[in-house]
């Protein structure tokens, strides 16, 4: 192990001879298998599962009631957004006539 000197004043550059901090020393090879490994993995249990029907009608049914309420309100938003906007102009409106 090697001692490792540190610099002595702030922003002064750092020099580090014959070490390996910041070098990924063999982490590419075993990255690339463990990527292959677990794509292969996942490739073969892909094949053995089957999703229920009901399952599946579970989900759509959320959906579509998630898309529904959500559709709703950005109707209620751009109702009330509006109405806001709509007051606001007429009292302009009304203020500049010396209502």
């Amino acid at each position: 192990m090697q001692v490792k000197n540190l610099p002595a004043a702030v922003g002064q550059d750092v020099v580090q001879k014959g070490t390996s901090v910041g070098k990924a020393l063999g982490g590419k090879t075993a990255s690339v298998l463990t990527v292959a490994a677990a794509s292969m993995t996942a490739g073969m249990a892909n094949a053995a599962i089957t999703v229920p029907t009901e399952l599946t009608d579970v989900f759509t049914d959320l959906a579509t009631a998630f898309g529904v309420l959500m559709a709703a309100g950005a109707v209620l938003f751009g109702v009330i957004r509006g109405g806001i906007a709509l007051f606001k102009i007429a009292g302009r409106v009304f203020s500049a006539a010396g209502a």
